[in-house]
């Protein structure tokens, strides 16, 4: 039985004090925020050629993500953790090697990251990246770069491969469309381009009761990276529980019926079927589809009933 594949957490100094892949490897460049059909393409051809030249397959990332270390003021949204990431990609047979993007990494030119990074270190053979991808000091790095570099390494088949992007119903799939499509509540199309149900992953937390006091008691979840997107409204999806799948709706956002509100967004999610105490353990919650917007009511009852109508709608759709 093969091993699973392997995740090795880098920074820049510890490639520049020589530590390297064991073999040589094709390596896909991305930030696969998401892990989504158009990087699946990609990864994909990095496998078959991999598989037919005898190579590692690696998918080459970073943590944080470059564009919040670039602008840390910015507010960074992303449809993966790290944790995430590295497990999808692991599940497409891919191995991760994920660099600390930190100031020494960002001062490298791209001459510098290809030659001591990609070949010298990751001992990298063939290369796999996306029409746009750009690396090194100014984002100057691109596929012709990386030919002309390679020149001197490689001889015979090509050695970068530029994978076209990928549509989806005349759409481009890419992490931006994704993320408006959260944020827009289209849950649906999110889930299409993603080739997966979104998914918020966390620990369940001491909550104030208000729900239990409403009838419909909810779980509090812990988001377990906070950079990850939170599309504001109610939700129907599933919740896995020690392996086993659970109807749920789940409210995302600032509690406007209540004086006191809330400083941060909540996600409280109700189990109809299921009763027990959930406090301290790790919950999945995968989003897929937006019942409405999150709303301000008169009152209590009031409430209560449209909790009732999310519920009963959920159920009609889930069965």
């Amino acid at each position: 039985m093969t091993s699973a594949p392997a995740h090795h957490p880098l920074t820049w100094r510890d490639a520049a004090l020589g530590r390297t892949m064991a073999s040589s490897t094709a390596i896909a460049l991305g930030n696969f925020d998401g892990v989504h059909l158009g990087h699946r393409r990609i990864l994909e051809a990095l496998r078959a050629r991999a598989q037919a030249d005898g190579l590692e397959p690696v998918a080459l990332t970073f943590e944080p993500h470059p564009r919040q270390f670039l602008f840390p003021d910015a507010r960074t949204s992303l449809l993966t953790s790290p944790r995430e990431k590295a497990a999808l990609l692991a599940e497409l047979g891919i191995t991760v090697v994920t660099l600390t993007f930190d100031a020494d990494l960002a001062a490298l030119t791209a001459e510098e990251f290809a030659n001591d990074v990609l070949i010298g270190r990751l001992r990298g053979a063939c290369f796999f990246l996306g029409s746009n991808h750009r690396f090194g000091k100014g984002a100057r790095g691109d596929a012709t770069l990386l030919r002309t570099l390679l020149g001197a390494h490689t001889e015979g088949s090509e050695v970068v491969l530029e994978v076209p992007p990928a549509f989806e119903s005349g759409e481009l799939v890419s992490s931006s469309a994704i993320r408006h499509h959260l944020k827009n509540g289209n849950v649906a199309r999110a889930n299409t381009l993603l080739g997966c149900p979104y998914a918020l992953r966390g620990t369940v937390g001491p909550g104030d009761g208000r729900g239990r006091q409403l009838g419909f008691p909810t779980a509090n979840l812990r988001i377990e990276d906070v950079r990850k997107i939170l599309p504001f409204g109610v939700f129907g999806g599933q919740v896995t529980l020690d392996g086993v799948r659970h109807s749920a709706v789940a409210n995302i956002g600032m509690r406007p019926t209540f004086k006191e509100g809330t400083p941060e967004p909540l996600v409280e999610i109700h189990l109809p079927d299921w009763s027990g105490d959930l406090y301290g353990q790790p919950l999945d919650f995968e989003l897929l589809q937006f019942l409405r917007p999150e709303q301000h009511f008169d009152g209590i009852e009031s409430l209560k009933r449209q909790i009732t109508l999310d519920v009963e709608t959920w159920k009609k759709v889930a069965i």
